[in-house]
């Protein structure tokens, strides 16, 4: 029997990221449309001093993280794998085992099931403690009002429960597998490729970050995950008189782990790139001093104001200043020829 979380993860690797966004606005329409319908049915798209669906902001901003997180994980999983074809890599077989253990991570290989069953284990807690005080409690005062997705709403509640079943059991724990697993990876291939050599800091790399604009990405796709989140936790706290404790655990746990993440890892990251680019402009520096002392005093110059990597280099193989440099170097030979001396 073929395992549903192996199959899922297994096509989030093959596929694009334009399928992924395209597959999740597909599946957030039909979510929609289902919730609508049953809300239509029941009259309950408004509620007489309630939350009726329509109301419900929190579960748009569901609706619409959920038609784009596939997409943004996948965006950051690419940019982590694409370290394989950046120029900063000097060889890149040091890291080939890393990046064979991230996709053998995604696709759940072995002993890589673990994180993921505790995250879906996790969300399936969520998900019942939340039918529950749908079934059991009393959803009015539990949440301050009347709300469209209660038991006296037999359609809107189921519909309402399979968007929590597919949001916390499917899209919230694959996207949490993605990005922990892969921030590990990357984290372990920087600090391989480092300690063997085999990473430098670019200057004249063409991205203007080094070769490291692959880091770059991957942290713009990371932090657009933390903002949904954010706006989920803003829009499900605006909605409710009486919030929903579960949403709020759920989300200021994954923000939390999102943070985290950015700090044990990215954060580290972007530590190293910081030393090697130092360590280049020092070359390069040492360099030009060895070559020509007026250059070390611009250089210098630059150095003193902060000015960026990318503008002491511009200014380096600047025509304009090669031509000036070679006047001055030239200058006793053109002053003869004029003089006659």
């Amino acid at each position: 029997m073929v395992n549903p979380a192996r199959g899922l993860a297994e096509q989030f690797v093959h596929q694009s990221p334009t399928t992924l966004l395209a597959f999740g606005i597909a599946l957030s329409l039909v979510d929609f449309l289902s919730l609508y319908a049953a809300a239509a049915k029941e009259g309950v798209l408004h509620v007489s001093q309630g939350i009726g669906l329509l109301n419900n902001f929190g579960l748009f901003s569901t609706i619409i993280g959920n038609a784009v997180f596939l997409y943004v994980a996948k965006k950051y999983y690419v940019s982590v794998c694409s370290i394989s074809t950046s120029k900063a890599v000097a060889n890149t077989a040091v890291i080939e085992t890393s990046l064979s253990r991230l996709t053998a991570m995604i696709k759940m290989h072995r002993k890589h099931q673990f994180l993921i069953y505790l995250l879906v284990t996790i969300g399936a807690l969520f998900w019942l403690s939340n039918v529950g005080f749908h079934v059991i409690g009393n959803p009015e005062v539990r949440w301050g009002h009347k709300v469209f997705d209660s038991p006296d709403h037999p359609l809107t509640f189921v519909a309402s429960r399979l968007h929590n079943l597919y949001t916390w059991l499917i899209i919230m724990p694959l996207v949490g597998h993605v990005f922990i697993y892969s921030s590990i990876q990357l984290r372990q291939a920087i600090t391989i490729a480092s300690r063997g050599g085999a990473l430098t800091y670019d200057l004249l790399n063409p991205d203007k970050r080094g070769g490291f604009v692959f880091v770059d990405k991957a942290n713009i796709a990371f932090n657009v995950v933390v903002a949904l989140v954010y706006i989920q936790v803003t829009m499900h706290v605006e909605t409710f008189a009486k919030m929903n404790t579960e949403h709020l655990i759920a989300y200021i746990a994954l923000t939390a782990l999102l943070v985290g993440i950015n700090r044990m890892f990215l954060g580290g990251i972007y530590g190293t790139i910081k030393t090697l680019r130092l360590e280049s402009l020092n070359e390069v520096k040492d360099k030009v001093y060895m070559n020509d002392k007026m250059s070390f005093e611009i250089l210098k110059y630059c150095y003193e104001r902060r000015i960026s990597a990318s503008s002491i280099v511009n200014f380096m193989v600047n025509p304009g200043a090669i031509v000036i440099s070679g006047i001055v170097k030239m200058w006793p030979v053109i002053l003869k020829t004029f003089t006659g001396a």
